[in-house]
Formats: C-alpha cells, sequence, structure tokens
C-alpha cells in the first residue's frame, strides 16, 4: 500500500492522481448530497451563437462522437478515461522504474489513447440506456410539439439550439429548421420532428 501511494504521487503520476482524486470527490458530493454542479452535462457550444453545420465534422467533433460525449454526460466519460489513465501511468511506470523521471511523462500519450479506447467500449452499452433518461435521471422528455427560444440561429443546413422551459427546467436541444427558412436569435419555434440519427430536432419558427 504504501508503495502504491509512492509511486502515485510520484513526479510522473501526480497530475494523473490528483485528477482521479478530484473526480472521486465529485462523484461523492453527487452520490452523498445529490448536488448537481453542472458539470456532468456536455452540452458544447453552448455559448457560441454560430453552431454550424450539423454535417459538418472536424477533428474535434469527431473525437467528441467517439467518446459518445454529446450522448452521455461529460464527466461520466471523463471519469473512465482518467481513471483508466492513472492505472496504465501508475502500473507502466512501476514496471520500468520511470515513475520519478521524465520518461515517465511519455506514458501518458499511448495511455491517453489506449484509454480512449477502453472507454469506447466501457461506455457503448450505457448510450441506450441514457438514452432513455434526461440529464436528472427522469424519463425522457417528448419534445415533439414544444415551443421554445432560438439561442443560436439556424437554418436547413445550419444547426442551432433551442431553449425550453419544462416545469423549474430549462433544457437546450439542437434543431435545424424544417423548411429551410432562416430562424433568427431569440425567435421562438415549435419543433416538429426528430432527426433520423436522433442528433437534432427539426424547428419551424412559431407565430404567438
Amino acid at each position: 500500500m504504501e508503495r502504491l501511494i509512492e509511486i502515485s504521487f510520484a513526479p510522473a503520476n501526480f497530475i494523473l492522481t490528483l485528477l482521479a482524486i478530484i473526480i472521486l470527490i465529485y462523484w461523492l458530493v453527487i452520490i452523498f448530497t445529490g448536488f448537481d454542479l453542472d458539470l456532468a452535462e456536455a452540452d458544447a457550444d453552448i455559448n457560441n451563437p454560430e453552431v454550424g453545420s450539423a454535417d459538418g465534422q472536424g477533428f474535434w467533433s469527431a473525437v467528441l462522437e467517439f467518446l459518445y460525449i454529446g450522448e452521455l454526460p461529460i464527466m461520466f466519460i471523463l471519469s473512465i478515461v482518467i481513471f483508466c489513465m492513472w492505472l496504465i501511468n501508475v502500473n507502466v511506470t512501476a514496471l520500468l522504474g520511470i515513475s520519478d523521471s521524465l520518461l515517465g511523462f511519455l506514458v501518458y500519450v499511448p495511455g491517453l489513447v489506449i484509454s480512449m479506447l477502453i472507454t469506447k467500449v466501457v461506455a457503448r452499452p450505457f448510450v441506450k440506456l441514457y438514452g432513455h433518461f434526461n440529464h436528472k435521471g427522469e424519463e425522457a422528455i417528448d419534445f415533439i410539439g414544444k415551443t421554445g427560444k432560438v439561442i443560436s440561429p439556424m437554418g436547413k443546413e445550419k444547426i442551432g439550439q433551442v431553449e425550453i422551459s419544462i416545469e423549474n427546467d430549462v433544457i437546450r436541444i439542437y434543431a435545424k429548421s424544417i423548411d429551410g427558412d432562416f430562424i433568427l436569435f431569440n425567435d421562438t419555434v415549435i419543433i416538429l420532428e426528430e432527426s433520423s440519427d436522433k442528433k437534432y430536432f427539426l424547428a419551424q419558427k412559431y407565430q404567438l
């Protein structure tokens, strides 16, 4: 046990150990208090007024999709990645005797790649399960027919975001214009359909 603690807090592993401790504390707070720190939600580009095309996929969006970010809470994915990296680094640096060496930091790169692959496998069964629930673990909300405010513009080929108020919750969803009309910030829309890949909704401008 003392050896494990010594290796865990060695220079090459200290950063990952610290991150693992922070994540552990986060989940303990969630479990024992139920307090939502709003870090568990993956809401990419929430402050970006121009979300862009739903079909345009760069390297970063490909990584997010690979790790199911957007389908699963980001803290859930991050937790798996960090703990896998920690286990890999601690074991590899201990076996090679490089936990106190700069060489130990070289393990981060392959460790990250392997951890992402492990996360891909481990997280996959949770995607369908989580899809049946909303961000607070309640039954999933049917957005069809609901109205909301546009917080980033949208068009036929341009995805935007809509903010919908449901009881005491304000929920943001991705949407595109169903009829091709450009819909501006702060316009009211009605949600008519969900895309075939279930990644966004199709909306139409709604006149109050």
